[in-house]
């Protein structure tokens, strides 16, 4: 089937209802064509005025022609991820007891096949293209002006360095996108980037998936 994320929001909704008993506040849903991991859940925190506030993200891939059961096993695969993390609770691993307890509860009682990893083998891939992925740096400035660029892999550390060194920089945020609108950009190793406006900036970060911030690495589960 192919995915939206209005579908994703209508299947989170129900199945929030039917096992988590509605505990989970909706979180960013996006989807990616990822090739190697159908389902993620990533979050990141700040401080404001001495409260912590976390941000919570589920991206599911559309990159395979899978069956629907497919894809709500992997979106409840994630939400499991998801209650563990906003609970605060401290699994073993990442898959650990607390998740395999979760998950064998809700293959019986539900009906589902839930596992830890999914084998693609058999599944085709969607005649859409290959779509490349661009890692971006999205900077807010002091004073108010926004930018992103298109950043070389093998130098994305040193420019977080060199950014966090730069006083007119509020925030940085780096970004994993295969948005066709940095296809154009030069893939800088020297920190350069294009203002965009503020409009702009929003609509672009909302379908990025971000990987570092000022707090490090962001977590991805």
């Amino acid at each position: 089937m192919q995915l939206t994320t209005d579908y994703l929001k209508r299947a989170f909704i129900q199945y929030n209802k039917e096992i988590f008993h509605e505990e989970l506040p909706l979180p960013i849903l996006k989807i990616s064509n990822a090739k190697h991991r159908l389902g993620s859940m990533h979050y990141k925190w700040k401080i404001v005025k001495g409260k912590e506030i976390k941000s919570f993200t589920i991206v599911i891939s559309n990159y395979y022609n899978v069956p629907e059961n497919i894809i709500e096993d992997t979106l409840i695969h994630e939400m499991i991820h998801y209650e563990i993390a906003y609970k605060g609770l401290k699994d073993t691993a990442a898959h650990g007891r607390l998740f395999r307890e979760k998950m064998n509860y809700i293959n019986k009682e539900f009906n589902r096949n839930i596992s830890i990893r999914k084998s693609m083998e058999g599944f085709e891939a969607r005649n859409m293209g290959t779509r490349k992925t661009y890692l971006v740096l999205a900077l807010k400035m002091k004073n108010g002006k926004k930018m992103v660029t298109s950043v070389s892999r093998t130098a994305a550390r040193k420019l977080i360095e060199d950014v966090k060194h730069i006083k007119e920089i509020a925030e940085y945020t780096l970004y994993v996108s295969d948005n066709p609108y940095f296809q154009h950009f030069p893939m800088v190793r020297t920190l350069r980037a294009h203002e965009v406006s503020n409009k702009e900036y929003n609509d672009l970060i909302a379908d990025m998936i971000p990987v570092y911030d000022k707090n490090g690495w962001v977590e991805v589960i």
